[in-house]
């Protein structure tokens, strides 16, 4: 369903889940030719024969099958996430929109359909009438109101990732989130997993993914999905930097991380998993160490840039 900007319902807290990770849901299981998708894998799609998300022969990521969202404007699918509301929590999945069409889902802080949008509308195409068909648009708060929005591109007729991360360690109301659309950063880590309503609209938990079918051009696919207690790694500029021999040693990290490339390494910059910079370093080297050995134990990310190469890797300590 659409964000309702009129509706802002608060709910309690959900109960807590056990943390685990999830199998990857490849669509193989729900038998061909659009029939609807329930409970599948770990319980996850919700709907009823009219709303469900259906299986579908005509695209796929892997195998033979993948979901699809088709342009009837009722079909209501969740992927439901279970109520989370602590812990480092990511959802990885992959999308296919072919040319002339759009896509669409939102982000719901409970389980319980309809009860709280957290980040409003994000569409694939045509989401406002000066998109382009290869224009994404996160609408944070009133629909009428563009300035606050966030745009991105993506690709047309070929798969494309999603990745969301996030991070509920201090509660439902100071979690954060970060998304990355095709391999390209959208929504910076760190980012506080609220609306920009006035107040702005903070979530329950983590609740699910509404796949609605929001216009008579939705034709959008999914496959692959991934839902994994922590949080995947930016994947941006990995095969870059494998083209000018980054590497960074040893990994796990006790005390002091060795990074090193076979062209000049111009700056090097650490982040914690909540988007905070802990560390920044003009380099000018083929080779440096960052002491690391006060940091606290957990998750970071090594932004480097190499000439025009700038790429981020994952470092456990």
């Amino acid at each position: 369903m659409k964000k309702n900007y009129l509706l802002a319902i608060f709910l309690a807290f959900g109960m807590i889940t056990a943390n685990a990770q999830f199998a990857l849901d490849d669509m193989e299981s729900y038998g061909g030719g659009n029939s609807p998708i329930f409970g599948a894998q770990w319980g996850s799609w919700d709907g009823t024969d009219a709303l469900a998300l259906l299986s579908s022969g005509n695209q796929a990521q892997s195998g033979a099958l993948s979901g699809y969202v088709d342009d009837s404007t009722v079909q209501d699918p969740l992927l439901l996430l279970g109520d989370k509301i602590f812990g480092p929590w990511a959802v990885k999945f992959s999308l296919y929109i072919p040319s002339g069409k759009s896509g669409y889902f939102n982000l719901q802080g409970s389980e319980a359909p309809g009860i709280q949008w957290v980040v409003g509308n994000i569409t694939f195409g045509l989401g406002q009438p000066t998109d382009d068909e290869m224009t994404g648009r996160i609408d944070w708060a009133t629909y009428a109101d563009l300035t606050d929005d966030t745009l991105f591109q993506f690709p047309k007729d070929q798969w494309f990732d999603i990745i969301m991360n996030f991070d509920f360690n201090a509660g439902a109301g100071a979690a954060t989130w970060s998304m990355w659309v095709d391999n390209v950063e959208v929504v910076a880590p760190g980012t506080a997993y609220a609306s920009k309503d006035a107040p702005p609209i903070y979530p329950t938990g983590l609740g699910a993914i509404n796949l609605y079918s929001f216009a008579a051009t939705n034709e959008m696919y999914i496959d692959d999905v991934e839902f994994i207690n922590d949080f995947y790694g930016p994947p941006l500029g990995v095969n870059d930097l494998d083209a000018v021999g980054f590497t960074a040693y040893p990994n796990p990290v006790k005390n002091v991380l060795n990074i090193r490339a076979n062209e000049k390494i111009t700056s090097a910059v650490v982040y914690n998993v909540l988007g905070q910079e802990v560390y920044s370093a003009n380099v000018n080297s083929l080779s440096s160490t960052i002491d690391m050995a006060s940091f606290a134990n957990g998750v970071y990310f090594v932004k480097v840039t190499i000439g025009g190469t700038e790429g981020v890797v994952k470092v456990l300590k």
